[in-house]
């Protein structure tokens, strides 16, 4: 990923994930969850279709440590129509109590971030150009 795309990247979520995060503090003292999916649409022809998308699903592993996994590709026409794999996904994260941010490609397997204790604004986008996805876990 450039570094101007994981900048832009980070900066979204990171307005998204506060933005969230504001409004759920105005409404209820709740925090952000412990686990959360982000769907992302490849918005070009994708194969084996056009208009795939795909979705990384984030866990809390340990405290300041999240682990990222792929779903398989879908089709977003016909969503019950999927490949049998997932194409790497693009992953920012910013921690909001530390400042600390980072961003990684997920792979097939999945992998282990260290994110540090807190609450950490994630977005994800899957290929260029797709539509992003932003939000927040508590670490």
């Amino acid at each position: 990923m450039s570094r101007r795309i994981r900048h832009r990247l980070i900066a979204a979520l990171a307005a998204a994930g506060l933005a969230t995060a504001g409004t759920a503090a105005a409404t209820s003292p709740a925090h952000a969850a412990p686990s959360a999916s982000i769907t992302s649409t490849y918005l070009w022809l994708a194969d084996p279709f056009p208009f795939g998308s795909e979705t990384v699903h984030i866990t809390v592993e340990k405290p300041g440590v999240l682990r990222l996994t792929l779903s398989k590709m879908c089709s977003s026409i016909n969503p019950p129509v999927c490949a049998g794999f997932s194409l790497p996904m693009n992953v920012a994260w910013l921690n909001t109590a530390t400042g600390q941010s980072g961003s990684v490609v997920v792979p097939q397997k999945g992998l282990r971030v260290t994110t540090g204790r807190g609450t950490i604004a994630l977005g994800a986008m899957f290929g260029v150009p797709a539509t992003p996805g932003a939000t927040i876990v508590n670490a």
